[in-house]
């Protein structure tokens, strides 16, 4: 019972500093994605093009990848904002 008294105080009045630990997050991997030049068919300037359907569709395909992975790339640095907000907060805990 003795024991069980101790540890019950130490516990109680040990600095809550000692029992935190603040990690750090990890910088997303990677980069932003690259955006898809559009295929060699296609007149930028007139706003025309002489491409195949499959040239046209493949680069309708290649556009959705990239903005999924835009996407993507949002979502992670946005959860690498909240996490690094998380640390610092816990760090500021730590000094007080």
């Amino acid at each position: 019972m003795t024991n069980f008294l101790t540890l019950f105080f130490l516990l109680i009045f040990l600095p809550i500093k000692l029992w935190s630990y603040c990690s750090a997050p990890s910088v997303p991997f990677g980069g932003p994605p690259t955006k898809p030049s559009p295929p060699y068919c296609v007149n930028t300037f007139t706003n025309t093009h002489n491409c195949s359907d499959w040239e046209i569709d493949s680069y309708n395909n290649e556009i959705r990848n990239y903005q999924n992975e835009v996407e993507y790339f949002v979502n992670d640095l946005r959860s690498y904002l909240n996490k690094a907000q998380d640390y610092v907060n816990c760090e500021i805990r730590n000094l007080e």
